[in-house]
């Protein structure tokens, strides 16, 4: 819009202040921002705004905007230009939307003209905003969202703008229909993927481990001891190997068996109701708990009283009857939930058809709109566009999609951000991610948005040729369940997790294996400590670390894959120079 220069060119705010005097406005009553060249200038300039003495004051968002406290009398604000931040309309709303506006009701004006690039730089602007609320909110996929400036523009979209053509409307709508259809879209896929993670882990197992315990319960029921009936009698209870038969007797020599159980041990004392029992001690709770252990383990909190306690061990036995019931009833309500799950997952996404003919649209209409002026950016390695045709097959077989290749650059219009595979850990705490960049030629993998590996193809294949072949070999070969496995000492490197034989991802280090109050990753001498030393089963803890590292093992990474590619081509590369040199 120009900037009053005083040389006699024209200039928006010369014309404005004109016209406004045209209108009856006092000259001295309207100021520019640009007239106090100092500080304390701008102290004056801003105290007649104030008030009241100046009652237009016109300027840019540069000069007006944060520290500019004019607020006591201020009535309406007028936008004469789009901005390109949506951070730049807040802070020209806060000059007037702000405390201490002798005002109830302010105005804010807006100004669009017809016909003209302004319809695109609005839209620019709602699109910048969405992005920031979307991840801001997390209700979105997108991990990112590029600026958009003047350069990138299509110089045909400016002239459609101009000239009034609806095509450019259109195109706008259809920006937005298909981000909101790709956003139901993408939130289709990721329950999708927790279902088929349900489906065939989760649930299968937890209908495995509640049938087997129902099985044990009936089991202790049918050979649980009887209790003695009677207030007099009283069930034997055997404690350290010496059997007691009175009742009050056995409550006292109960109590002093547990006031002898260390902080955080577990311990067998004696049998009861032919269960053994097994008490330990919460030091932070500062309680004692017991488990009567058949087949199955039957617990509870142990007291003060000597009686109560006795009474406590006999509730605990009697109501595994109800505790058989509730196991059923949830054994019946996992099955319903898996059958459910399938039915769920043989469900297409509804608006698939909606959004594939949008997508085709949007990308007829991006080509009309280029009218023969505008160079369509094509890659000139066919290479690339193998491999583009090998993640849209990928998509095709992994996630039962129907997609042609001519859609690749409507679905993944930013190549350095190439979404391949995203699930969760079964626990549902961390999401994992593969994305390829096809830019760089570069493979990363995520876990809750941090790089826990990143995989640079030509510095390991030699060549952009031969990384785009290894590129292009994983997607053809790759499955869904490969690209989401996760190497443990790649996690623990980038986290600090480790990763238990569920599957989940758990921080080693957030006990408090000394028990001083401080978590063991903050706590420089947790292992110093008597109790650490006395009670820390090392050896025990190094074989179940093997143990799972083992079965992490069995399912190689991303990365493993690739690698074990490299030295196959290699082999084969040594092997076909051996049959030259026989030849030879």
């Amino acid at each position: 819009m120009s900037t009053p220069k005083g040389d006699g060119e024209f200039n928006i705010y010369d014309d404005i202040r004109e016209k406004l005097v045209a209108m009856g406005i006092p000259k001295e009553e309207i100021a520019f921002i640009h007239e106090a060249n100092s500080d304390k200038q701008k102290d004056e300039l801003f105290a007649k705004v104030r008030k009241g003495d100046v009652r237009i004051l016109l300027g840019s968002t540069q000069k007006m905007g944060a520290g500019t406290n004019v607020q006591n009398k201020l009535i309406a604000l007028h936008d004469l230009d789009v901005p390109w931040r949506p951070a730049d309309l807040e802070q020209r709303a806060g000059r007037i939307v702000r405390q201490g506006n002798e005002n109830k009701e302010v105005n804010i004006y807006r100004y669009v003209t017809e016909n003209t690039f302004d319809a695109y730089l609005w839209q620019t602007i709602e699109n910048k905003q969405k992005f920031i609320s979307q991840i801001m909110t997390s209700k979105t996929p997108v991990r990112v969202a590029e600026d958009v400036d003047e350069s990138s523009l299509n110089y045909a979209e400016i002239k459609a703008l101009a000239t009034g053509d609806p095509k450019i409307k259109e195109k706008m709508d259809l920006d937005n229909e298909v981000t909101k259809l790709k956003m139901l879209e993408a939130n289709y896929k990721s329950n999708r993927y927790r279902l088929e993670d349900k489906v065939a882990k989760n649930y299968p197992e937890e209908i495995a481990r509640t049938e087997k315990l129902i099985e044990s319960v009936k089991k202790d029921i049918l050979e649980v001891e009887p209790k003695a009936e009677g207030e007099e009698k009283f069930t034997s209870i055997t404690i350290g190997g010496v059997k007691i038969l009175d009742k009050k007797l056995a409550g006292e020599r109960l109590l002093e068996a547990i006031s002898k159980v260390k902080i955080n041990e577990s311990k067998v004392i004696g049998k009861y109701r032919n269960m053994d029992l097994e008490v330990s001690y919460n030091f932070f709770t500062n309680e004692h708990n017991f488990s009567l252990n058949g087949a199955a383990k039957h617990s509870g909190e142990l007291g003060t009283s000597a009686d109560g306690n006795i009474t406590r061990l006999d509730n605990a036995l009697e109501e595994m009857p109800e505790k058989l019931k509730r196991l059923e009833e949830k054994l019946f309500s996992t099955k319903e939930q898996l059958e459910n799950a399938k039915e769920e997952l043989q469900k297409p996404f509804e608006k698939a058809d909606e959004l594939k003919n949008k997508v085709l649209r949007l990308a007829e209409l991006n080509k009309l709109l280029d009218m023969g002026e505008v160079e369509e950016k094509r890659n000139d390695n066919p290479l690339v566009e193998d491999v583009k045709r090998a993640i849209i097959d990928f998509c095709n077989r992994e996630y039962e999609e129907n997609h042609s290749y001519d859609e690749f650059d409507a679905l993944y219009p930013d190549l350095k951000h190439i979404g391949i595979a995203y699930t969760d850990t079964p626990d549902e705490r961390h999401g994992i991610q593969f994305e390829l960049d096809l830019e760089n030629y570069t493979a990363t993998q995520y876990v809750n948005d941090v790089v826990v590996s990143h995989y640079d193809y030509v510095k390991e294949n030699g060549s952009v040729e031969k990384a785009l072949d290894v590129i292009k070999f994983e997607m053809e070969n790759g499955e869904f369940n490969t690209f989401v496995s996760v190497d443990e000492e790649e996690l623990k490197q980038a986290m600090g997790l480790e990763i238990d034989d569920e599957g989940n991802f758990y921080d080693p280090l957030s006990k408090d294996l000394d028990n001083d109050g401080i978590a063991d990753r903050y706590d420089n001498d947790f292992k110093d400590s008597d109790y650490f030393e006395s009670t820390y089963d090392v050896e025990d803890n190094l074989h179940t670390k093997e143990e799972a590292t083992q079965k992490t093992g069995d399912k190689p990474s991303i990365l493993g894959q690739i690698r074990a590619y490299q030295e196959e081509s290699k082999t084969e590369e040594k092997q076909t120079a051996k049959e030259q040199e026989y030849v030879r």
